[in-house]
């Protein structure tokens, strides 16, 4: 009994010790890492046994140094779930659609864009208020097209990223064109004495035009950097070039990886394809096992620099990962685009020196929402996290609440007791560029009931990948729907805390259940924020490139 007595009485004292940090004023270094569309099964710490084809050691080991959040949930694809972290609120307060960030409505100068609304107040702004020296590198993908949509207008001191949902590795180009030139997307603000105070296009970053996927090492000396390793040496710089330990730090580090194109350097995918015969799945993999050393190499910087003591160190992945697309959720259902836990349910952790030490190396099962992190890390910082700019404009407040007392060990229950899921109509994949805001379900603990938005009241992606999938198989997930209807004989309900494979559908075994779950749904659909955004890409933003840009993207209206 004395021996359970001292032992409650120190871990009450380690409680005590990190609420008393925060209480007295001492502000922790943050790095926020987001990586795209990794999936459930790629990294090696869900495995009891070592599986030769995913290597990610150095996250493995910062898992086991901090906290494995067991329970995060996020947007199925990505923009709505950047939108949603940047701006504290859930997809349906935000954005639930991979708009093309061109687009424009003129008759709405609030909402009428790609991304956050032009009057969200942004979590860098946020932290700013705490005397926080913010910046980004990496994906932005939260809008365009005003400088209020750009990361230094959402307030981020310097900022290195693209705009839209992917780029290529190599030619930073998107895919778009204007006047039949292929658009180069990658925006840069260091100094405001030379870059402006939103920045302007990072053309020398530029790699040599000859340099591509498949050809890394032209002939003439041209450069080739790979654009990840773009992105760290920007991350390094800013923890280098950081004076102080005293000043708190915040980054946010989004990666391209694992988004598609999959490409990766040559020599780096030379490791996993001769042992792993289907060509996306190496490909995959070797970068999931590239950005792990990237994240090895920050945090040695981190550590170098006497950051690491105090720094929180938050990791994410932006939804789940491309069950058609070279990725496997397994054992969770379906994959990026549909709301099964394979969809939305997403590695992620904490670690770093600021993670108090009696919780370090724990599994925490309660539920966490990605937008949480906003008034988690306003509370971190000493700001009231309050929209009032919001407000004035007729926006929707915040959603996110405050777990650092669940993640610190001071409180064992979450304050987070629904999580609503967004989508919209029309349905997954194919239709996610557009349509009116929708409530695709909600997460009751242990309940879970799901809406089908698709034609049919279907939910693509109802499938089951393996742990080394894809392979010679071929299935095609996209193809694979379940009905999801609106009653208790064609809803779709599980116990996702007994069943978290969603096998079992039980909503007519607990009709009441459900019954009460989609009157709730109905209830949250009277609060949905849906703009029209406009469906068209905007002329504007050719014209704007073309005269100002020299063909690079960058924002259009004024």
């Amino acid at each position: 009994d004395g021996e359970v007595l001292v032992s409650v009485v120190t871990m009450l004292g380690l409680v005590l010790a990190a609420s008393c940090a925060v209480a007295s004023g001492v502000k922790p270094h943050v790095l926020f890492a987001l990586i795209d569309d990794l999936g459930h099964a790629e990294l090696g710490y869900h495995f009891d046994t070592p599986n030769k084809e995913v290597q990610t050691p150095i996250i493995d080991g910062l898992v086991k140094q901090g906290v494995e959040l067991d329970r995060h949930y996020v947007h199925k694809f990505c923009s709505p779930t950047r939108c949603s972290i940047q701006s504290g609120r859930a997809p349906i307060h935000v954005n639930v659609i991979n708009a093309d960030p061109g687009v424009h409505n003129p008759s709405d100068p609030v909402g009428g864009f790609a991304g956050i609304p032009r009057n969200m107040t942004g979590i860098a702004e946020v932290m700013a208020k705490g005397g926080y020296a913010t910046h980004y590198a990496g994906k932005w993908d939260c809008g365009m097209a005003t400088n209020q949509h750009t990361p230094a207008g959402r307030g981020y001191s310097s900022s290195l990223s693209y705009f839209h949902h992917a780029n290529d590795y190599y030619t930073q180009q998107d895919g778009g064109k204007c006047d039949n030139t292929p658009m180069v997307d990658l925006w840069n603000l260091r100094d405001p004495a030379t870059d402006g105070l939103y920045g302007r296009p990072a053309k020398a970053f530029a790699n040599g035009e000859n340099c591509t996927m498949t050809n890394q090492n032209p002939e003439g000396g041209q450069t080739c950097v790979y654009e990840d390793a773009l992105f760290e040496t920007r991350v390094l710089s800013v923890i280098d070039r950081h004076t102080s330990n005293d000043d708190p730090l915040f980054i946010f580090w989004a990666t391209h990886i694992v988004h598609g194109p999959l490409q990766v350097p040559d020599a780096q995918l030379a490791k996993f394809s001769s042992f792993i015969p289907d060509k996306s799945r190496a490909l995959y993999r070797s970068m999931v096992n590239w950005i792990d050393g990237s994240i090895g190499r920050v945090v040695q910087k981190a550590k170098d620099k006497g950051y690491w003591d105090n720094m929180l160190f938050i990791f994410s992945s932006d939804n789940g990962g491309p069950i058609a697309g070279g990725s496997t959720n397994f054992p969770l259902k379906g994959g990026k685009f549909s709301n099964w836990e394979g969809g939305i349910r997403v590695n992620a952790f904490i670690s770093g020196g600021f993670v108090p030490t009696q919780v370090r190396g724990t599994k925490l099962t309660e539920m966490v929402a990605g937008w949480d992190w906003y008034a988690t890390l306003a509370s971190l910082g000493g700001v009231d996290p309050t929209d009032a700019k919001a407000a004035r404009a007729g926006l929707p407040p915040i959603d996110s609440v405050n777990l650092w007392p669940l993640l610190s060990g001071a409180n064992a229950t979450s304050p987070r007791t629904e999580l609503q899921i967004g989508s919209n109509l029309g349905g997954d994949e194919a239709n996610r560029t557009s349509g009116p805001t929708r409530v695709g379900g909600l997460i009751q603990p242990p309940w879970k009931i799901l809406l089908g938005w698709g034609p049919g009241n279907i939910i693509d992606m109802a499938g089951y990948a393996g742990p080394d999938s894809p392979n010679s198989t071929n299935v095609d997930y996209s193809g694979i729907t379940q009905v999801c209807g609106r009653t208790p004989e064609t809803g779709c309900l599980y116990n996702v805390w007994t069943d978290p494979g969603e096998y079992t559908n039980v909503a007519a075994q607990n009709p009441a259940i459900y019954k009460q779950m989609l009157a709730r749904v109905d209830e949250v659909q009277l609060t949905v924020y849906s703009p029209d955004r406009g469906t068209d890409s905007d002329k504007a933003a050719c014209n704007k490139s073309i005269a100002d840009y020299s063909y690079y993207w960058g924002p259009f209206i004024e």
